[in-house]
């Protein structure tokens, strides 16, 4: 499945409005100099703010519109008093609609909670998430609304897997960067080691303008994801592509 940027689609940042891209497709890399050096995980300030809104087209392999995608961020005070941040994510394609909601920390994005709800033609079916220190509890409700619970062990510094692609905004990318991260999905209870390496700098045109961008790959040693992030502040995510549905 490809996703692709859309003329309406609008990214909302204060009172500014700048138009994002997304598009899906694979592609292999290999970087000029071999691998770069890994560096520690530190993440930047969030360069959104809250009320931030983006909205892009989904399209399949053969580049024919199959849905719509948009990212919606808001300031989130957590249960502990923590500043947070909300991401809610929603997917409307071939007739299905999935509604994604984490919450997570400031600074650190550490997920806090998740909830998923996805409409199918069979009905609704539901998964709540909750993060604490490691340990993931999670209520799954099926079309027939039948309720399972299940509580697995992940590293303490997993994020949830539906806002890495968000997240890099937040890293110090530059020419050569190379980080690794842990990231976790719980409608799949997958737990993945994902390397992120800036192959390099490029400038892409998409139907919502002309971007100068990181291009960056995410590599969890099965799959491949390669992400075209803005240069200049905010970082917007500009395209990406996907080598596993249903990953980032």
């Amino acid at each position: 499945m490809s996703v692709q940027s859309i003329p309406s689609a609008v990214f909302r940042l204060g009172r500014s409005l700048a138009m994002l891209a997304l598009a899906l497709g694979l592609a292999g890399w290999l970087a000029a100099c071999g691998e770069p050096q890994v560096q520690p995980l530190i993440f930047g300030d969030a360069p959104w703010q809250s009320g931030e809104t983006s909205a892009y087209a989904i399209t399949d392999l053969n580049g024919d519109f199959a849905g719509t995608l948009q990212y919606e961020i808001q300031a989130a005070p957590l249960a502990e008093g923590e500043s947070g941040w909300s991401l809610r994510r929603e997917t409307i394609a071939q007739g299905d609609q999935e509604v994604v909601t984490v919450e997570m920390t400031d600074g650190t994005y550490l997920p806090r909670t998740a909830a998923l709800e996805r409409t199918t033609p069979a009905g609704v079916e539901r998964v709540s998430t909750v993060y604490a220190n490691g340990q993931v509890d999670m209520t799954l409700t099926t079309v027939q609304d039948v309720t399972t619970y299940e509580r697995n062990q992940i590293p303490s510094d997993a994020r949830d897997q539906r806002t890495v692609l968000m997240l890099l905004r937040t890293l110090p990318l530059e020419g050569g960067y190379a980080v690794r991260l842990n990231s976790f999905l719980p409608v799949a209870n997958l737990l993945d080691r994902v390397t992120v390496s800036v192959t390099k700098q490029e400038e892409v045109s998409v139907p919502a303008g002309t971007f100068n961008t990181w291009v960056v790959e995410l590599d969890t040693g099965n799959s491949e994801t390669r992400a075209w992030i803005g240069v200049e502040a905010p970082y917007p995510l500009v395209k990406f592509s996907e080598s596993r549905n249903g990953g980032l």
